[in-house]
């Protein structure tokens, strides 16, 4: 087959050309044939599991520039392995997965620890990696790390070290496995992450706390927090986090059948905009807003003069709640409140259910209330809008009530 060449092009990465390697290649030979018959583009690898295929493109390792593999027990084997086990001075994005439990490790000279180039780097569900935290010392411009459901606590420990190694991190993820592996004491370590623009955790409580002991982030612009159905002992750290983020000007929850998701935002024009967002799920018989409530710090919402309260497709028996209240109390500065349809006859009459003193009282700088008027559910909710209305008017310090179409 003769060879083909790109011509007028004074270099193969002028139009950002690629070769791709794709499960849906035909064959090893197919591949080699490819391979030799084009210009020495730049190579992307797609595959799940080492195949005869994805080894034909990874023995030409020095062009490499995109691999996104998953693993599986076949390629543990050493000579399987082998093609792996050099350095990829091209490489900028890295996706590995494993598609089976219980993998070995990988070996010490897996990527033979260098990857000058990687600025994208996935770890997925992925065997002990020892020489990960060496690995991350090659990595100068690396700039997004996600590590997802860490089967091996162990080496993560060790990465914090590293962290502090990569000036250009802007974007961190981990997720935690949930209980089960055996935990260890956190390192004395404390990582200074000072380009890490974004940051997301999901899985136990207690894992994201300690890791979040251990860095500073100094550039931080959104954090993101998933807690599961796992109990909440304890969020100091991302309360302190968050904190460093404010002030926060806007706040919006969003109730759900399944968690609470709590947003805040910084005033519009703030730049750059900064976020905090915690999700909370239900916990066996107890809903999100019980689970969180005691936790949250007063001081977290201080600020907050705007908060939009919404749902999607929650039950009817959490929407009665007597923890609005207790979350109100958080909000002391809040000025405007805007409620969805299905929500508002609840936590009317949560505040109905109390003096008008209460609704100056639980939020005492409410001046405008947005209700959705023309849609309630039956009589006794539209009486009871009527009189927290009626409420509002006479107090002291009257709340405009803003009645939507």
């Amino acid at each position: 087959m003769p060879k083909v060449e790109v011509r007028r092009v004074s270099s193969p990465h002028y139009l950002d050309l690629r070769l791709y390697c794709t499960p849906w290649s035909r064959s090893r030979t197919f591949v080699e044939e490819m391979l030799d018959v084009w210009s020495p583009f730049p190579i992307e690898i797609a595959s799940i599991g080492l195949t005869d295929r994805a080894i034909a493109a990874l023995e030409h390792y020095d062009r490499i520039c995109q691999i996104h593999l998953g693993l599986t027990e076949p390629d543990m084997e050493p000579e399987r392995l082998a093609v792996m086990q050099k350095p990829f001075p091209a490489l900028t994005t890295l996706h590995l997965a494993s598609c089976d439990w219980d993998l070995p490790a990988l070996p010490v000279g897996f990527l033979e620890g260098s990857v000058p180039c990687l600025r994208s780097l996935v770890l997925e569900r992925l065997p002990p990696f020892p020489t990960l935290p060496q690995l991350l010392l090659s990595c100068n411009d690396l700039s997004k790390l996600h590590l997802l459901y860490i089967l091996d606590l162990s080496y993560i420990e060790a990465m914090v070290t590293a962290l502090s190694a990569l000036p250009r991190l802007t974007d961190l993820s981990i997720r935690f496995e949930p209980p089960g592996t055996i935990r260890h004491p956190p390192p004395p370590t404390r990582a200074v992450l000072p380009a890490l623009e974004v940051f997301q955790s999901s899985g136990p409580n207690s894992d994201s706390e300690n890791f979040l002991a251990r860095i500073e982030v100094p550039q931080l612009e959104t954090l993101m927090v998933v807690y599961d159905h796992q109990p909440i002992f304890d969020i100091q750290q991302v309360i302190t986090l968050s904190l460093a983020l404010g002030p926060f000007h806007y706040a919006k929850l969003l109730f759900t059948s399944c968690d609470v998701r709590i947003q805040l935002y910084q005033p519009e024009g703030t730049n750059p905009p900064k976020m905090v967002k915690l999700t909370v799920g239900r916990g066996e018989k107890v809903s999100p807003l019980a689970r969180i409530c005691p936790l949250l710090s007063s001081s977290l919402f201080s600020t907050v003069t705007e908060l939009n309260i919404s749902n999607w497709r929650l039950e009817e028996t959490l929407m009665d709640n007597p923890e609005w209240l207790v979350l109100f109390h958080l909000f002391t500065a809040v000025q405007t409140v805007r409620l969805s349809t299905d929500l508002q006859p609840f936590i009317v009459s949560s505040l109905l259910g109390h003096t008008r003193e209460s609704v100056t009282g639980v939020l005492p700088e409410l001046q405008n209330l947005y209700l959705h008027r023309k849609h309630c559910r039956d009589e006794v909710d539209e009486q009871a809008i009527k009189l927290f209305i009626t409420a509002c008017e006479n107090s002291d310090r009257p709340v405009t009530v803003h009645c939507l179409p």
